[in-house]
C-alpha cells in the first residue's frame, strides 16, 4: 500500500468563470470524490507537513499546494462547488507529468486566452485555447485581432504559458489613431511566460500607443531579453517608440546563473509612460531606455518602485543612453526605486551615450541601492539630479569609486543623499574626473559613512565640480533598524526644513534628559556628550549656530558633593560654570533645563562661557525682593539688570552686537539682604544662522522636571522646547532616573505627554516641530524595579500617537551592561572621558557611539 502525492502542478488551479473570463478561485476548499458525479468522498487525505485533513484549501492565486491522496489512490475527481467535477491525477503517472497534475478540461481551462473586439466591451471577447507546447500562437492571434479592431483586451487566465517566439504588441504608423492594447495576467505568481532559448525577447512593442501590461511574470532563461521596443515607429510617427502606456505589477525572473548579460527591460524612447511595480531577480541587467533620434525628446515618463537584483559581474542595475550623437532622453523620473548586485563590478545607475550628447534630465529620489562597485555613472549627459536615500558600495572590496563624471557631462547634481557605507580605499570621486567647465556638476550634502573606523577617501574636488557640505572621511556608524530604531513616514519636515534653510536662519535642537544626556563621564560634557558631538557634526555642514544653553547646573554647588573628581577634571577642561560664593539649587522645575542656583550673598557670582554674536541670560523673578543682576562680557564694566519682585516669571536678558567668538559671562549678585535671592538658570551664546543645540539636561531628572506644566503661562515645559523657549527638533531622554523612582509607564508617559503639549499646542508657530525619543542604555542603573522596559514599550507607542522617531540605545546595547563594557563605552569619574565601570555613564567612546546611531536620522 502506499500513498501518491497531487498538487502543485500546473493545471492544478481553482478558476472562476466571471464576465465572459476566467479567474482564480482565491483560498477555494476542494473536496475530492471516487466519481464525477455522486460516489464516495475521500476524507483520509495528507497534507505536505503530515497532518490529516478531509479537504484540500488552495492558495490565494486558486493553486492547490501538495499533498498525498488515500492509500493506492492515482486518480480523483475535485470539486470546489461548481456545476462539475474535474479529474486529477497523481504526479508521475501517465498522463498526469511529474509536476503537471491536472488533466482532462482542467489543463485547458487554466490556459485560455481572451480577446474583446472592442476595447469597452470585454465580454464581447472571442476565446482562444492555448495548448500548452506553443501557447505564442494563440495569444499572438489574439493581440492582433485586438489591434485589427481597434484595440482591445488581451486576459490571460492563471497558468504557465510556453512561449517558442517572442510575443509582438504591434501599433500603426499613423500617429493620429490611438489604439489601446491590453495584456493582463491573474498576478505576477500567477500567470508566467516562459520563454525559449534563441528567443531576442519575451514581448516587444513597436508603434504602439496606449499599451498596458500587467499581472504577469516572465521567465527569460532562454531569453536575451524580457520586454524590448523598438525606437522608430515610421517616417510620419515622431518616432515614438511606445507612448501614454503603463507596466504594472510585473515579475521578471532571470536565470540566476550569473552569465545572463540580457536586459529585464530594454525600452527605446519611452514617452508619457509609467512604470510601476515591478520585481526584477536573476538577471544580467536592469532596466535600460536609450534613444537613437536627435530630433526627438522622449519624456514625461515615471518610474516607481522598480526592484532589480542582478546576479551577473560587470553589470548595471539602470541606466538612460543614446546610442547615436546629440540623441536625448528627457524628463524621466524615477521613484523609490531599488537595485542589488550579487555580481562584482556593477554599476548602479549608468547615464551613458555617444559624443556631443545633448541633456538628459533625469531624477532620482528615494533610490536604494546595495553592493555596487559605482553608485552612479555620468558618462555622457546632463541636468541629472541624484537624490539616493541608502547606497552601499561593496563590503570587502577596494578601490571602488562612489561618483564618476566623463568628459562630456555637466549641470549634474548630487545632492542630499545618505548613508553612503564604504570599505577601505574607497573614493567619493574618481581622480580622473574630466567636468564640463562652463556648467560644472555639482555635489551637495552628501553624507558618506564608514563602518569600524572606515572611511571614504579619494579626490573630492575634482577640477571645475561643486563640493558643499559634503562629510567625507568621517567614521560614522551604519544606522541600525527596527526595533531599535523607528522614523515614522513623514518625520522630520520641520526640522529638515530649518536645517537646509540654516545658510540665512537657525536650525535649533533642544534635548531634555538626565546626566547621561547632560554629558557625565565625558572628558568634557559639553562638546564630548552625544548633543554635543552631533551639535559639531552638524554645524560642521550647515554652520555654527553658537554654543547654546549651559545650565547653571554644571557648578561647584552641584556636582562637588558626588562626583568632586569628575568636577576637578572638568574645570580643567573649562567645561563647568565657574562660583563664588555661597549658591543653593533651587527646589522648583523652571525654567530652561527645569533648574536654577540661588544666592543672597553681594558679590557671589556664577561664570559662563557662550560662543556667539548674542548672549541671552535665563533668571528666575518674583516671590520677594530681589537684588538686582550684575553682569560683565569679557571682563567689561558691570551691567546692572533689575529683578523684579512679585509673581514669579522668566527673565531674558539679551546682549547684542558681540563679536562672533566666545565669551566669558559673569554673573554677580548685587546688593542683597539674607533672604534677597538672585536666581540663575543659565546662559546660552547664539549667532544669526547655522544650527544651534541647547542641551537642557540635568543629572538626576526624571520625566517631572520637563512635564509637570503645559499652560502657555508656566515656567517648566514651555521653556524646554516650548512656545518660550522654542525648537525645530526636540529630543526626550529623560527615563532612567524614574526607574529608580519606581514611577510607573503610565506616570511616565503622562509627562511625556504634558511636554509634548507644551511644545506643540500653545502658540501655532510650533505646532509642527519634530519629536524624537532616545533613551539611554539603562546599564546596571537599578536591578529591583524593572520599570524601564514599560517606558521602551510605552514610547514606541507614543511614536504612532505624535508622530515621533524613536532610538532605543538600551535595545542597541543588547540591554546588557556587559556588552557595552566589553567595547570600552561606560565610563568613570575618576579618569573622565575614559572608559571604566560606571553603571549608567558613558566614556567618549560610548557617548561618540550614542552620536554615530543618531546622526544619520538627522543628516538623511
Amino acid at each position: 500500500m502506499a500513498r501518491y502525492t497531487f498538487g502543485a502542478g500546473i493545471g492544478d488551479y481553482v478558476v472562476t468563470p466571471t464576465d465572459g473570463l476566467w479567474g482564480v478561485g482565491s483560498n477555494a476548499t476542494v473536496t475530492f470524490w471516487s466519481d464525477p458525479d455522486g460516489g464516495t468522498q475521500y476524507t483520509d487525505l495528507l497534507t505536505a507537513g503530515g497532518a490529516a485533513v478531509s479537504q484540500i484549501t488552495a492558495d490565494e492565486y486558486g493553486h492547490l499546494p501538495t499533498f498525498q491522496g488515500p492509500d493506492s489512490i492515482t486518480g480523483m475527481w475535485a470539486e470546489s462547488g461548481g456545476t462539475s467535477r474535474s479529474w486529477i491525477e497523481a504526479r508521475g503517472l501517465t498522463g498526469g507529468g511529474e509536476g503537471g497534475g491536472g488533466g482532462g478540461a482542467y489543463t485547458s481551462i487554466t490556459r485560455i486566452v481572451a480577446s474583446s473586439t472592442a476595447p469597452a466591451d470585454v465580454r464581447a471577447a472571442a476565446q482562444y485555447v492555448c495548448d500548452g507546447v506553443a501557447d505564442h500562437v494563440q495569444i499572438q492571434q489574439a493581440l492582433n485581432d485586438a489591434r485589427d479592431n481597434g484595440g482591445g483586451i488581451v486576459q490571460l487566465t492563471v497558468g504557465e504559458y510556453n512561449l517558442a517566439q517572442q510575443l509582438s504588441i504591434e501599433g500603426t504608423d499613423d500617429v493620429d489613431v490611438e489604439i489601446g492594447i491590453s495584456l493582463l495576467g491573474q498576478g505576477a505568481r500567477a500567470t508566467m511566460l516562459n520563454t525559449t532559448t534563441g528567443m531576442t525577447s519575451a514581448v516587444h512593442l513597436t508603434k504602439v500607443v496606449r499599451v498596458h501590461l500587467e499581472d504577469f511574470g516572465i521567465t527569460i532563461d532562454g531569453a536575451t531579453d524580457g520586454i524590448t521596443s523598438a525606437t522608430t515607429n515610421g517616417a510620419n510617427s515622431g518616432h515614438r517608440s511606445f507612448w501614454n502606456s503603463t507596466f504594472r505589477n510585473l515579475q521578471i525572473n532571470g536565470p540566476w546563473d550569473g552569465g545572463h548579460s540580457g536586459w529585464a527591460i530594454n525600452m527605446g524612447s519611452p514617452f508619457r509612460s509609467v512604470f510601476e511595480n515591478i520585481e526584477i531577480g536573476g538577471v544580467g541587467n536592469g532596466l535600460r531606455f536609450y534613444s537613437e533620434h536627435a530630433d526627438f525628446n522622449p519624456g514625461d515618463t515615471t518610474v516607481e518602485r522598480v526592484f532589480v537584483e542582478s546576479v551577473g559581474n560587470n553589470m548595471t542595475l539602470y541606466k538612460i543612453e543614446s546610442s547615436t550623437p546629440d540623441g536625448v532622453m528627457n524628463q524621466i523620473e524615477f521613484e523609490m526605486c531599488e537595485g542589488i548586485a550579487a555580481g562584482t563590478g556593477c554599476t548602479g545607475i549608468h547615464i551613458a551615450g555617444v559624443g556631443g550628447w545633448g541633456t538628459s534630465h533625469t531624477h532620482w529620489r528615494g533610490i536604494n541601492m546595495e553592493q555596487v562597485d559605482k553608485i552612479v555613472h555620468v558618462e555622457y549627459g546632463s541636468s541629472n539630479t541624484f537624490r539616493l536615500n541608502h547606497v552601499n558600495l561593496r563590503d570587502g572590496a577596494a578601490g571602488l569609486t562612489a561618483f564618476t563624471f566623463g568628459a562630456n557631462s555637466f549641470n549634474n547634481k548630487i545632492e542630499h543623499c545618505g548613508l553612503l557605507y564604504a570599505t577601505a580605499n574607497c573614493k567619493l570621486f574618481s581622480d580622473a574626473n574630466t567636468i564640463e567647465p562652463s556648467a560644472p556638476n555639482q555635489v551637495t550634502d552628501v553624507r558618506t559613512y564608514g563602518e569600524g573606523g572606515v572611511k571614504v577617501t579619494g579626490s573630492i574636488n575634482p577640477a571645475g565640480t561643486t563640493v558643499r557640505k559634503a562629510l567625507v572621511g568621517n567614521t560614522w556608524a551604519k544606522s541600525p533598524q527596527e526595533p531599535f530604531v523607528y522614523v515614522p513616514p513623514g518625520w522630520g519636515k520641520r526640522w529638515f526644513a530649518a536645517r537646509d534653510a540654516a545658510g540665512s536662519g537657525l536650525a535649533r535642537i533642544v534635548t531634555v534628559g538626565g546626566s547621561a544626556t547632560a554629558g557625565f563621564y565625558a572628558s568634557n560634557p559639553r562638546t564630548k556628550s552625544w548633543p554635543g558631538l552631533i551639535a559639531s557634526a552638524l554645524q560642521a555642514v550647515y554652520g555654527d549656530g553658537g554654543s547654546g544653553f549651559q545650565s547653571s547646573a554644571l557648578s561647584p554647588a552641584i556636582l562637588s558633593g558626588s562626583d568632586a573628581t569628575a568636577l576637578a577634571a572638568w574645570q580643567t577642561a573649562g567645561a563647568v560654570v565657574g562660583q563664588t560664593g555661597t549658591w543653593t539649587q533651587g527646589g522648583s522645575f523652571f525654567g530652561p533645563g527645569g533648574h536654577y542656583q540661588y544666592s543672597d550673598v553681594t558679590g557671589a557670582t556664577l561664570t559662563f562661557k557662550a560662543r556667539g554674536t548674542t548672549v541671552r541670560i535665563y533668571t528666575v523673578t518674583g516671590s520677594g525682593t530681589r537684588p538686582n543682576m550684575l553682569y560683565s562680557i569679557d571682563g567689561g564694566s558691570d551691567v546692572s539688570v533689575a529683578q523684579p519682585s512679585g509673581t514669579a516669571a522668566i527673565q531674558v536678558t539679551t546682549i547684542t552686537g558681540l563679536s562672533n567668538t566666545e565669551h566669558t559671562v559673569v554673573l554677580k549678585v548685587g546688593t542683597a539682604s539674607t533672604g534677597q535671592y538672585l536666581s540663575v538658570c543659565g546662559v546660552s551664546g547664539e549667532k544669526a544662522s547655522g544650527v544651534l543645540v541647547h542641551n537642557l539636561a540635568v543629572a538626576g531628572a526624571t520625566s517631572a522636571r520637563y512635564g509637570t506644566s503645559y499652560l502657555s503661562s508656566g515656567l517648566n515645559a514651555t521653556y524646554n522646547g516650548g512656545v518660550d523657549f522654542p525648537a525645530d527638533l526636540c529630543i526626550w531622554s529623560a527615563a532612567p532616573n524614574d526607574a529608580s523612582a519606581n514611577n510607573t509607564a503610565d506616570v511616565w508617559s503622562g509627562n511625556v505627554a504634558r511636554w509634548i503639549r507644551a511644545i506643540r499646542d500653545n502658540s501655532p508657530a510650533t505646532g509642527d516641530v519634530d519629536i524624537m525619543f532616545a533613551l539611554p542604555h539603562f546599564g546596571r542603573h537599578e536591578s529591583t524595579n524593572f520599570k524601564y522596559q514599560d517606558y521602551v514599550r510605552a514610547a514606541r507607542g507614543l511614536c504612532d500617537v505624535y508622530g515621533a522617531a524613536f532610538v532605543n540605545w538600551w535595545g542597541l546595547g543588547l540591554n546588557s551592561w556587559e556588552n557595552w563594557n566589553a567595547k570600552g563605552y561606560w565610563g568613570t569619574s575618576a579618569g573622565t572621558g575614559a572608559a571604566g565601570t560606571d553603571t549608567v555613564h558613558l566614556s567618549d567612546a560610548g557617548f561618540q557611539y550614542m552620536a554615530d546611531t543618531i546622526l544619520p536620522l538627522l543628516l538623511s
